[in-house]
């Protein structure tokens, strides 16, 4: 499960979640236009036409702040979760989670999307000492 965002340019930032023995936590990396992301599992889905990502369009990412946890005893920090500031003064997070119905949960493997600030501030986890937010 990874989440895409593609630039003018065709390259694109992508965010994953990611696994290496106990270790666990959100990836990211620059993919230059053209490279595949045929090593993630799912299919992929255009959302440039959701109303929740209408804001982001055509905006530069002007900064990316990771949220760091320790996901086991005697593991390194592992980020879980990064804000993601624009351009025009707007901000997302993505963070590993789950829905489950109103309320969010922890899941190592899946990735939530928060467009509104209050609930990521909200969305924390035992492992780290700070929300979502940041």
């Amino acid at each position: 499960m990874a989440v895409d965002l593609v630039m003018s340019t065709g390259a694109a930032l992508s965010l994953s979640w990611s696994m290496d023995g106990l270790n666990e936590g959100i990836a990211i990396e620059l993919r230059e236009s053209g490279e595949s992301d045929a090593g993630l599992p799912g299919d992929t889905v255009d959302v440039s036409g959701h109303a929740d990502w209408e804001r982001f369009l055509g905006a530069d990412i002007v900064e990316i702040s990771p949220t760091w946890h320790i996901p086991n005893e005697g593991c390194p920090e592992m980020p879980w979760a990064y804000r993601l500031g624009f351009s025009n003064g707007s901000s997302l997070v993505i963070a590993l989670g789950a829905a489950e119905g109103e309320e969010f949960t922890y899941m190592p493997d899946e990735l939530i999307v928060f467009f509104d600030e209050r609930l990521a501030a909200s969305y924390r986890i035992p492992a780290s000492e700070t929300s979502s937010r940041g």
